[in-house]
C-alpha cells in the first residue's frame, strides 16, 4: 500500500509539473524550494540558482542597456500562474532585451523562470529595499482575472399581494371582487378545470 501511495503521489507531481505554462526544459531545472526571502537573506548562497517566481507587474522601465521590471511577488498555483495576493515582497526581473511597458504594464499577472543574479538595493518611497533580481529564461504575461469565483447576480424580486386578486375573469374565486375586467369575453363558457 505505501508503494502504490508513492507511486500515485509521484505520477501527480509529473501531471502538474506538465500543466505548467513554463518550458519543461527550463522547469525541470528550477529549484522549487528557493524562495524569494531566502535570495534577500542569503544572496550569495543561491546566486545562480534557477526559479519560477510569479506575481503582479509594479513597473516596467526601458533602461540604457536593459530592462527592469519590479514585481509585487505572489504564490503560484499548480500551473505556474499567479495564483492570489498574498505576497512576501518585491523582486527585479533585469533583461538584456527591450521590453515595451506598454505589453509589460502595471497591473497584470506575470511569471518568470530565471537565474537568481543577486540583489540590488533601491528605494520604495522612502525606505531602501532589497531586490531580489532575476535574469529572465522566459516570461509569461497574464490579464488580470478575478479570483473570487463567479458572481451571484440578483434575482427580480416579485411583490406579493394580499387578496382580493384582481384577476382578469370572472369567478367565482376563492377571493372576493370586484376584478377589474368585466364580461363579456370573446370566449363563452364554460371553461374546463375552472370552477364555474
Amino acid at each position: 500500500m505505501k508503494i502504490n501511495r508513492v507511486l500515485i503521489l509521484a505520477a501527480a507531481a509529473l501531471a502538474f509539473a506538465g500543466c505548467s505554462v513554463i518550458s519543461s526544459s527550463i522547469t525541470k531545472e528550477a529549484d522549487r524550494n528557493v524562495t524569494l526571502t531566502m535570495v534577500q537573506a542569503h544572496p550569495d548562497e543561491y546566486k545562480g540558482k534557477t526559479v519560477i517566481w510569479g506575481g503582479v507587474i509594479e513597473s516596467t522601465e526601458p533602461l540604457e542597456n536593459m530592462t527592469e521590471i519590479e514585481v509585487i511577488e505572489t504564490e503560484l498555483a499548480y500551473d505556474d500562474t499567479p495564483e492570489d495576493k498574498t505576497s512576501k515582497g518585491r523582486f527585479l526581473v533585469d533583461s538584456a532585451n527591450f521590453l515595451d511597458p506598454k505589453i509589460y504594464k502595471a497591473g497584470k499577472d506575470i511569471t518568470v523562470a530565471g537565474v537568481v543574479e543577486g540583489v540590488k538595493v533601491k528605494k520604495i518611497g522612502k525606505m531602501n529595499y532589497t531586490f531580489p533580481v532575476l535574469r529572465p529564461l522566459q516570461i509569461k504575461t497574464f490579464e488580470p482575472t478575478s479570483k473570487a469565483g463567479y458572481q451571484q447576480f440578483p434575482q427580480p424580486y416579485y411583490p406579493v399581494m394580499p387578496p382580493p386578486y384582481p384577476y382578469p375573469y370572472p369567478g367565482p374565486y376563492p377571493y372576493p371582487g370586484p376584478y377589474p375586467f368585466p364580461g363579456p369575453y370573446p370566449y363563452p363558457g364554460p371553461y374546463p378545470g375552472y370552477p364555474y
